[in-house]
């Protein structure tokens, strides 16, 4: 049985470019006593890959001519591992690929009974609807009336955090690059206002929103749009490194906040997270992300490139900017 898949094919230097994955066919592994044969549906593009192309990387390193590291969801094609069955949906770290044998216990067993295995990388998804409630009521613990903004406010993460945000009965600043989007943040998601960055200075722009300040900045991208917040936080403000998008081309040389002292003048606090630090709290996260999904008071809409060939396309239109909601390819 043919596979395709894509590889990293040159450690970048600066920007990401398409050429530096390729596209490979290899014969799938015999299936043995453990494993777990998948046609996998779904694959997440989210911006901790990029950081896996650079050696010593946080989240693991991708090795030259091997898949690369992504999390998907899939169908269960054959099984020798007790609890999954042919036709099972399943969740786990598949890499971009079309199919592969895996040991059953790296993957989790989906109910998509009621809807759609995808959402589990997306509004569900540990890399999605999971990190910003963890970065909102963990970290942020964000309240009633507090004065919210989120950066990359159109990107997948950030979508939900909004939302979230809002749940909680707080304010939200949605921060994102053209109208297209700032209409989409206002009109789908529920920003009350947004900030356009391609627009003028953030800092003059949030300071007409916002002239008594911010409570909660959720960062995903860090460089000058967190400076930009830093300058016009309220005392006892949060501020919550999510990401740093715009810095992870350059791991090695991250521009750090000018504006830092205004956490000492403002009694502030900043403060970073993976959500891999909240597992006891997953089941608490699922519960109440899926409740909300069900209640349609969380949305999260859909980019889906089709065809494995896409990956490398759907992967640098994360950094471009070039969509809104969750970026996903289908294989």
């Amino acid at each position: 049985m043919k596979n395709r898949k894509v590889v990293l094919a040159a450690r970048p230097d600066g920007q990401l470019k398409e050429s530096d994955m390729r596209v490979v066919e290899e014969e799938v592994a015999e299936l043995g006593d453990g494993m777990v044969l998948l046609q996998i549906e779904h694959l997440s593009i989210d911006a901790f890959i990029r950081t896996t192309f650079d050696e010593a990387a946080f989240h693991g390193t991708a090795e030259l001519g091997n898949a690369i590291i992504a999390l998907g969801t899939a169908r269960v094609l054959d099984s020798r591992f007790e609890g999954l069955h042919q036709g099972d949906a399943v969740f786990g770290p598949v890499c971009a690929q079309e199919k592969v044998a895996l040991p059953g216990v790296m993957l989790q067993k989906i109910d998509d009974s009621q809807l759609p295995a995808r959402c589990h990388l997306g509004v569900l998804g540990l890399t999605t609807g999971m990190t910003a409630y963890a970065g909102m009521l963990k970290v942020a613990k964000v309240k009633k009336d507090d004065l919210v903004v989120v950066s990359a406010a159109a990107g997948a993460v950030g979508s939900c955090a909004c939302q979230i945000a809002k749940l909680q009965g707080a304010t939200v600043i949605g921060i994102a690059g053209g109208e297209e989007k700032g209409s989409f943040l206002r009109e789908e998601i529920g920003c009350d206002s947004t900030i356009d960055y391609k627009q003028g200075n953030v800092s003059e722009q949030l300071m007409e929103l916002a002239p008594e300040g911010v409570d909660v900045f959720f960062d995903n991208v860090g460089g000058e749009i967190l400076d930009d917040v830093l300058a016009n936080i309220r005392p006892g403000a949060r501020i919550v490194i999510c990401g740093a998008i715009s810095q992870y081309e350059r791991v090695g040389e991250v521009n750090g906040p000018v504006n830092y002292l205004k956490l000492a003048e403002r009694n502030a606090s900043m403060g970073g997270f993976t959500v891999n630090y909240f597992e006891q709290d997953y089941p608490e996260m699922q519960e109440n992300l899926g409740k909300w999904v069900m209640e349609g008071s969380l949305r999260l809409p859909e980019h889906i490139e089709e065809g494995i060939d896409q990956f490398p396309k759907a992967l640098t239109l994360l950094f471009s900017g070039g969509h809104k909601g969750k970026l996903m390819v289908a294989p």
